[in-house]
């Protein structure tokens, strides 16, 4: 692609077990089925190396590779090590696709859902909060919020 484009960004956030990846993959599935190319990014908030498959591209970055990657049939994995990616990631995935979902870094402020159990501790000092709750019992509440800041995302960047 040629035409630098600016997706929308969306932080999912919430502490370990919210259900965080089960909401980023619900939106995702919904957004796709609605025509939207999707781009999601997770933080690895645990710490250690990532589980990443023993393959000759992850051998390659293993063996000192900043950027390596395995091309097949309709699909790339691509593995970056380098100390913070993420701006660069972002700047990448704003040029291919409609909307940025991001799982995890509370401490970036773009526009978040901050998810939280009934009962649990809710996580505290987050910015630009757009909706907040639960992901089983409030999903469908947090699906339309999500809808209706897109509308209105859309409509202020036109």
């Amino acid at each position: 692609m040629s035409n630098h484009r600016s997706a929308l960004i969306l932080q999912v956030v919430g502490f370990q077990n919210s259900g965080k990846t089960s909401f980023v993959s619900e939106l995702t599935k919904q957004l796709s089925a609605a025509g939207k190319r999707v781009g999601v990014i997770k933080h690895h908030g645990h710490g250690g190396e990532l589980d990443l498959p023993m393959s000759d591209s992850h051998r390659h970055a293993m063996a000192g590779a900043v950027l390596s990657s395995v091309i097949g049939e309709g699909e790339t994995f691509i593995e970056w090590r380098d100390a913070d990616t993420f701006e660069l990631l972002l700047n990448w995935y704003e040029m291919h696709v409609d909307i940025v979902l991001i799982e995890g870094y509370k401490r970036k402020d773009y526009p978040k859902v901050v998810l939280v159990r009934d009962g649990h501790e809710q996580p505290v000092d987050v910015t630009n909060v757009i909706a907040r709750g639960d992901s089983v019992a409030d999903k469908d509440r947090l699906m339309r919020s999500v809808e209706r800041w897109m509308e209105d995302e859309m409509v202020s960047s036109e």
